[in-house]
């Protein structure tokens, strides 16, 4: 021990010696997650700076930019792609994984251990700054699959089984980051009644800074579905059920800083089918996933300007380009991202495809256990704690 001790001392002084404190944080700045971790056992005053709030934070928005900064879809450094997948040997037991979007031919993910083991169920809800937030047998906890470290949230106040996506009740859940109150809040909202019949919402909100929830206002409107709130600008996004009398689907939002509610139109135009909202690098996106082997999606590329929906993908463009596996499973189909230079990637079937919007770039082929996995999301690697 002593001598271990003694070789980090000397390891210390001859990278601090020469170097002042603000030149080494702005290396530190530039390391990946990985790396940034590993040196935190360098010394007492580098696992201070690494540990402090103002370098996680700054650290996560150089991430952010990094990606965002490059033209294209080629190798996004800090952003991966994460996903459950049930074991092969346990068709009940799940696990999850994740992997770097690259162009290699064959994709190996990384393997992840679940923070509450003995699971007989799990949905990937959503993503923030780095942090997940995941349903383990009917408990919510926030993970950050990077340093591991993980909260289990307590449940709100809601009467009977609350947490079952397929039980009595529709239920709906949202998950963002509150910038103006450095706060990481999560939204349940509970359906009590099925469509057509009137509908009744019950709605909770947790914050990660007091760790409770509190009652909430609900939406006035009747949303589509059970799908989970996307976040887009630091707002959480639904459908709203189709009105028939005015033709229409809007797209209800809630401010996590103001907690307000506001609909606007999507301004989409499609025939019929399975419609969803999607975030895409950043974007907010919708899906129409119609029958045969067509599939739609469309852009909003100026947020809160209906006029910028733009269609970026269209799957029966280069469907012959597909390998014959994938395409007799649309249903598996799940845009990723989207770049300002036109790249899209999709998750489809066994395969993560990179196109143009008409022809296909690369695809890259994910480790057999990829077949198992159900909707994928993508993440940003970071040092943020719940």
């Amino acid at each position: 021990r002593r001598r271990r001790r003694r070789r980090r001392a000397m390891a210390e002084k001859r990278l601090t010696s020469n170097l002042p404190e603000e030149i080494m944080e702005e290396i530190l700045y530039n390391l990946p997650i990985k790396s940034v971790l590993r040196f935190k056992c360098v010394s007492k005053s580098w696992l201070s700076t690494i540990s402090s709030k103002t370098f996680i934070k700054d650290h996560l928005k150089r991430s952010i930019a990094e990606d965002e900064e490059k033209p294209g879809l080629k190798v996004l450094t800090n952003r991966k792609i994460l996903f459950n997948y049930v074991k092969p040997a346990a068709r009940l037991s799940y696990s999850i994984g994740s992997f770097s979007l690259c162009k290699n031919p064959k994709i190996t993910p990384t393997l992840y251990d679940i923070p509450i083991q003995n699971v007989g169920f799990m949905h990937i809800i959503g993503s923030c700054n780095g942090l997940i937030l995941i349903m383990i047998e009917g408990k919510l906890v926030l993970w950050n699959p990077s340093t591991r470290i993980y909260r289990v949230i307590p449940s709100p106040s809601f009467n009977e089984a609350i947490f079952l996506h397929d039980g009595p009740f529709h239920v709906r859940y949202g998950f963002g980051y509150d910038e103006s109150n450095d706060d990481y809040k999560v939204i349940c909202i509970k359906d009590t009644n099925y469509f057509p019949e009137p509908y009744h919402y019950e709605t909770r909100m947790y914050s990660s800074k007091t760790n409770s929830w509190k009652k909430f206002d609900n939406c006035e409107k009747h949303l589509h579905g059970t799908h989970d709130g996307i976040l887009v600008n630091g707002r959480l996004h639904w459908l709203v059920q189709y009105n028939r009398s005015t033709g229409s689907r809007d797209i209800v939002s809630l401010d996590l800083a103001e907690e307000k509610y506001q609909t606007f139109s999507h301004g989409v135009e499609y025939s019929s089918g399975v419609v969803s909202l999607v975030e895409l690098g950043g974007y907010l996106g919708l899906m129409n996933l119609m029958s045969g082997a067509d599939v739609n999606v469309w852009v909003m590329k100026e947020y809160g300007v209906t006029e910028s929906w733009t269609k970026v993908w269209t799957l029966s463009n280069f469907i012959d380009q597909l390998p014959r596996k994938c395409v007799g499973d649309i249903g598996k189909l799940k845009p990723l991202c989207w770049s300002k230079n036109g790249d899209i990637s999709i998750a489809f079937g066994q395969y993560v495809v990179v196109c143009n919007g008409k022809n296909v770039l690369r695809k890259s082929r994910v480790g057999s256990v990829f077949e198992h996995r159900i909707q994928p999301i993508v993440y940003v690697e970071s040092l943020v704690s719940a």
